[in-house]
């Protein structure tokens, strides 16, 4: 979906790091080793972005609604850090960012994801969160309660994406 946002603005979106001008990592805040992951590619996107085209370095996602104030401090290179629940307001937090001007208020919308997992596969999220509150687990600290989304949006999106596959 975050894509879809900057197709609608007109950007282009390329697949080599070294070619962008805005690198955004989408991060998971729940397992150590995504939590690692997630740092590690977070430095090695600054690092590119001290040598390659990139101007800009967002981080998003779980890790960031998790642990916000504490990545704030620990890595300054990055120029913007989105919790989950910004997510609404990403273009004016982009835009924002790189001094552009807002054209029309664009937000997140499962109908103008860009897929990115080629042709045979496409995921298609039907809830998120979790209302369990379980002792070890941490989702529902990071996501919020379980929330499911329409049974008449998934059905329109289940349809988009099948016909986007032929």
């Amino acid at each position: 979906m975050c894509i879809g946002v900057f197709k609608k603005e007109n950007f282009e979106i390329v697949n080599n790091p070294k070619d962008a001008e805005i690198i955004i990592i989408n991060t998971c805040g729940f397992i150590e080793s995504a939590k690692e992951e997630a740092i590690n590619c977070i430095l090695e996107m600054a690092e590119l972005k001290q040598t390659a085209n990139c101007k800009y370095l967002i981080a998003m996602g779980c890790l960031v609604q998790r642990y916000k104030d504490d990545l704030i401090k620990a890595l300054p290179e990055v120029d913007l850090f989105l919790s989950i629940d910004e997510y609404d307001n990403l273009w004016e937090k982009v835009a924002k960012l790189i001094k552009v001007e807002i054209k029309s208020k664009n937000t997140l919308d499962y109908m103008d994801r860009i897929i990115s997992t080629g042709n045979a596969t496409a995921y298609l999220k039907i809830a998120e969160g979790c209302s369990n509150r379980c002792t070890y687990c941490a989702i529902p600290y990071i996501r919020g309660p379980f929330v499911s989304r329409k049974m008449e949006d998934i059905l329109e999106e289940a349809k988009k994406l099948a016909s986007s596959r032929n």
